[in-house]
């Protein structure tokens, strides 16, 4: 009979202790992050109160006009380092749709999290890696405010203008 009830409260015990929560999670927070980034190989970054920044970084779609590299996937982009006197990060956009040996489309592109083959054209994507997070990103997600503008300058080339928010994200793998 003794061995049975503490059988019993063990098992209740266990049970209590596995209890999981279900309510949904709170909003996430998000962050302001603008860009610039220039025919001439210079990017600009501005979030978590800094500004980050570097010429000659830029690798993937080529500058002056953003000349998509990647041949047989659905997608292009580029990624850019930059540094601040106390870090640095790495900012990197994806565009839907393949641009090989072409140059990036003029135009306002609104955000996803990912791009998909089935995605549609004209849709980025934003992600920055700063040091000061250890390992976790700040990204865009579907629908998030604001967007990605390239604009064609006077000699022909491409500036690409970020305004959206992002929120942080973890790399983290359990």
């Amino acid at each position: 009979m003794r061995y049975s009830l503490l059988g019993v409260s063990l098992a209740l015990t266990s049970a209590i202790g596995c209890v999981k929560e279900t309510s949904a999670p709170g909003p996430r927070q998000t962050y302001r992050l603008t860009a610039i980034v220039t025919e001439n190989n210079e990017c600009t970054v501005n979030v978590l109160d800094k500004t980050y920044s570097s010429i000659g970084q830029i690798r993937g779609d080529v500058p002056t006009k953003f000349i998509g590299t990647v041949k047989d996937k659905s997608y292009h982009g580029f990624g850019c380092w930059v540094k601040t006197a106390d870090g640095d990060g790495d900012l990197i956009i994806l565009f839907s749709r393949n641009a090989f040996d072409k140059p990036l489309d003029v135009g306002t592109y609104p955000l996803n999290l990912k791009i998909f083959d089935e995605t549609p054209p004209m849709i980025a994507n934003v992600t920055f890696r700063p040091s000061s997070l250890d390992g976790d990103d700040l990204r865009t997600m579907d629908g998030a405010r604001g967007n990605v503008v390239v604009e064609s300058t006077a000699t022909g080339g491409r500036r690409i203008r970020v305004d959206v928010d992002v929120v942080r994200w973890s790399r983290s793998v359990f």
